[in-house]
């Protein structure tokens, strides 16, 4: 491709208006049509898999609704026996590779008849206790519990502690009941009547006003206060003892059909604590647990939550068995906790068991670890077997990944095996398999290890590229200076160029490399750290190979141009095709910190939107000096939409913010090829048309049911709901985050700002690269032009540049964590400007050879010629 310098198209006010509508409107027509073939898709996807609970719903069981007493509801015209019991036991810290046929033989005949996962337990916080995740299990929200607990003297090192549970005390007055921190709160008077003041009848709206069951009783985790107190301000919702409560409001269900004998056989509506974890999550805002018990399954209710208490390390977790002491003796052994913990479990199965009643439906048992087992977070197991479960693996609409879910889905999907509607309206779906369980587990195992080894990599592999980008940013500011390049002369020039854009080059391929390492099965490995190292350059390699194949493989324009066209394709069909390279990767999303799970990521979108700018720069100068000027402008309408439909479809990128910026830097690349001076009003008027076009979609995805919203259905309901400041404050503290654990970035994030900053000023008077004004602004933009880089002699790979670093901002400001935006996209953007460099800084030192007789270059690249 020759360096040119081309002549931008000029087009009038009206065609400019109809060209902006045009784009406008073809956004809006494709994300929409995303949308539906979104619902198409949840539609297939729902007739190929079986959602849990639904073989129950099959033989009789519909949605439940509570009747008007809120004893007895009717569901359809088919009749079934009552269901059974739905038994959850937590052992906060268990993980898949705890399970094995010898040592754990309770757990591992639960999986081979049942379904399992990986469990993400993340709440607030790197690592989660038992007593955050038993509470935020309750609440179907990340929550965490406090009181945050002094560092023991004796073992200062460890630095990871978890707060004491706090027994709920059984042995209360009613008056005590009745008042949160001293404070009168009666009961509502029609309690012992039945005439509820409440929203339905027969019902308070206080919790305790219920009465406990035979078997239980009522009790009361003193200052429970201090135990909210870490969500207080954290930016999430917390709605305690969620579960419980709505098990409670739905009411006794009695199935079409049921014989008058068999009513009394139907369980309670309530949910049975056990143990102090469980207590935590059935405890209402003021700690009051309504049915706590000894024996959760010795009650009637149709849900019993047990702790069976956790595998930890010294210092960190409490003992588990028996006492539910919080003193781990020094002589800790794991394995011999897990089998302990099996044991135990065995008992309760076989107890269960033993004392069914005659006629009584097969028991749901669901055992999930709630919480990590150290400072080390890891994915932990979930396992569910009984009537409406099959050996295979679970997923929610939340992950929309196989065998993987969240400790937020739990809640929500136990109400819909229960055949009860839940707020978060997320259920479990399961996919069969014919594979043997120990298969199963080795597959889990195997993703399970994948997301640890690269947890634990992670800040390794960005100081090694913030490292890179350090270099190049300093060899960029020498070697792109025409001043010193005339400075130097000589034949040093293009070779130091040459070998810069080699290396720049390999750089370029090292980001895709980190994704396309997702298709070996490195984590299989005896050395998954090595095997993940050794993916990463083995891939990154393959693509260098790749952009030196002929015909494009001749020039560093045709290398870029298939480096940056390659990586679009490969995220285009990641995206498309579930984003499986995204997910578990090192510059995509980690299933242990649980921030995305499907989708574009915030990295993978930086990489996405440089690479299409420099590439619709580099095919627009090819098109226009083959003559092609009707291609100059239908081609990035044409490219750009599609990268919006891939990016904003809720079905495959599901990036909010992405699409924005790559929304703006598409309407700036069409300006400034048709030569609309740009201001800062027509910029922010950019800004605002890309963000209504987004809100649009964000208002249609947000239409659809609520386990079927993606981000952008999320996203509207929040700004609905009033929750938009509280979310924006908590990605606020994200990015601050993001900059205490990675403190290369407080360096590369000033630099990106300015670089953006400076740009909008520049861009402002682009493309009037002389000014007849005498004005301080236009003796910096002329002062400014002329030192400009040499590979910006060609206006189209200017405009892609612009457009380029115009989508890093907008993805700063609105994107989650976008600090990782700008900081990604400088570590592709700069590689390839210096490749770019080198052809034409190749091509210059070839020249100024064949001139020594003749003439002298200049130091503005031009030859003056000697008489």
């Amino acid at each position: 491709m020759p360096t040119h310098s081309s002549q931008p198209l000029r087009l009038p006010a009206s065609r400019i208006l109809m060209l902006g509508l045009l784009v406008g409107l073809l956004t809006v027509g494709l994300l929409a049509t995303g949308l539906g073939l979104s619902a198409a898709s949840a539609q297939a996807s729902t007739e190929g898999t079986t959602t849990a609970g639904s073989t129950s719903s099959a033989e009789g069981s519909a949605s439940v609704q509570p009747s008007a007493d809120s004893t007895t509801t009717t569901s359809d015209d088919r009749s079934r026996a009552p269901d059974g019991k739905t038994i959850v036991f937590g052992i906060p810290g268990l993980t898949i590779n705890d399970i094995d046929r010898e040592r754990t033989p309770n757990l591992y005949r639960l999986l081979s008849d049942g379904a399992a996962a990986n469990l993400n337990v993340r709440t607030i916080g790197a690592a989660t206790c038992p007593a955050s995740g038993w509470l935020s299990f309750g609440a179907g929200a990340r929550a965490q519990a406090g009181p945050i607990p002094d560092a023991e003297a004796a073992d200062e090192q460890d630095t990871a502690r978890c707060p004491n549970m706090i027994a709920p005390s059984t042995d209360l007055e009613q008056d005590s009941l009745d008042s949160d921190d001293g404070a009168a709160d009666p009961i509502r008077e029609g309690e012992e009547t039945g005439e509820g003041t409440g929203d339905e009848p027969g019902k308070s709206d206080q919790p305790h006003a219920q009465k406990s069951v035979a078997g239980a009783t009522t009790a009361r985790i003193e200052d429970f206060d201090a135990v909210k107190d870490p969500n207080i301000g954290s930016g999430y919702t917390v709605d305690y003892g969620m579960l419980a409560r709505i098990v409670a409001d739905q009411g006794k269900v009695v199935p079409a059909g049921t014989s008058a004998g068999s009513v009394d056989s139907i369980l309670e509506p309530c949910v049975a604590a056990e143990g102090p974890g469980a207590a935590y999550a059935a405890a209402d805002e003021n700690g009051v647990v309504t049915n706590y018990a000894e024996n959760a399954n010795s009650t009637d209710c149709r849900l019993d939550l047990v702790d069976l208490g956790a595998i930890g390390i010294r210092s960190w977790l409490f003992d588990p068995i028996p006492n539910y002491s919080y003193t781990v003796p020094p002589d800790f052994d794991r394995e011999t906790r897990v089998a302990e913990a099996d044991r135990r479990l065995g008992d309760r199965l076989e107890a269960i068991e033993d004392n069914a009643k005659d006629g009584a439906a097969e028991p749901t048992i669901i055992v999930a670890g709630l919480g990590d087992s150290s400072g080390l977070p890891q994915l932990r197991a979930f396992i569910a077997s009984g009537p409406g479960f099959s050996p295979g693996s679970l997923s929610s609409a939340t992950t929309r990944t196989e065998g993987l879910l969240q400790i937020t889905d739990l809640a929500p999907g136990i109400l819909d095996s229960l055949g009860i509607d839940s707020p978060a309206a997320v259920g479990l779906t399961q996919t069969a398999t014919d594979d043997d369980p120990q298969q199963r587990i080795d597959d889990l195992v195997a993703v399970a290890q994948k997301s640890t080894t690269i947890h634990q990599h992670l800040a390794t592999f960005s100081i090694t590229l913030d490292i890179i980008f350090y270099s190049l940013f300093i060899l960029c500011g020498l070697l792109l200076s025409r001043s010193i390049l005339a400075r130097r002369g000589g034949t040093a020039a293009p070779r130091i160029h040459r070998g810069l854009g080699w290396v720049s080059l390999g750089v370029a391929a090292l980001p895709m490399g980190a994704f396309l390492a997702g298709l070996i099965p490195w984590s299989r490995m005896d050395r998954p750290d090595l095997g993940l190292l050794l993916s990463v350059l083995g891939t990154a390699a393959a693509l260098f190979v790749l952009a030196l194949i002929p015909p494009w493989g001749r020039s560093w324009r045709g290398r870029v141009a298939a480096l940056s066209g390659a990586n679009l394709l490969i995220i285009g069909i990641d995206l498309a095709t579930g984003s499986h390279l995204q997910a578990n990767s090192l510059l995509g999303y980690n299933p242990i910190v649980g921030g995305r799970y499907y989708g574009l990521g915030n990295q993978g979108a930086a990489i996405f939107i440089v690479s299409l700018f420099i590439f619709l720069g580099l095919l627009i100068s090819w098109l226009r000096g083959r003559g092609h000027r009707r291609a100059v402008i239908i081609a990035p309408i044409v490219i750009g939409l599609l990268a919006v439909f891939v990016s904003g479809n809720p079905s495959w990128g599901a990036k909010f913010g992405g699409t924005i910026a790559i929304l703006a830097g598409l309407m700036v690349l069409l300006a400034l090829l048709t030569k609309i001076r740009l201001s800062l009003l027509r910029l922010g008027l950019i800004g605002a048309a890309s963000l209504a076009v987004l809100i649009g979609i964000a208002f249609l995805d947000w239409l659809r049911p609520a386990g079927s919203r993606s981000h952008f259905g999320t996203f509207f309901d929040q700004i609905v709901s009033g929750e938009a400041l509280q979310v924006i404050g908590r990605k606020l503290g994200a990015n601050l985050h993001i900059i205490q654990v990675n403190p290369a970035l407080a360096i590369v994030t000033p630099l990106a700002v300015i670089a953006v900053l400076i740009f909008l000023r520049y861009l402002a008077h682009f493309p009037r690269f002389s000014s007849t004004g005498t004005g301080r602004t236009a003796r910096l933009v002329d002062r400014w032009g002329g030192r400009l880089p040499q590979v910006f002699t060609d206006s189209d790979l200017h405009f892609g540049f612009l457009a380029a670093v115009t989508g890093l901002g907008v993805g700063l400001v609105l994107t989650d964590s976008g600090v990782a935006v700008p900081s990604t996209g400088a570590m592709v953007l700069l590689p390839y400007l210096l490749a770019l460099s080198a052809d034409d800084v190749e091509k210059s030192g070839a020249h100024a050879a064949t001139v020594t007789s003749t003439g002298t270059a200049t130091d503005d690249g031009t030859e003056e010629v000697r008489p």
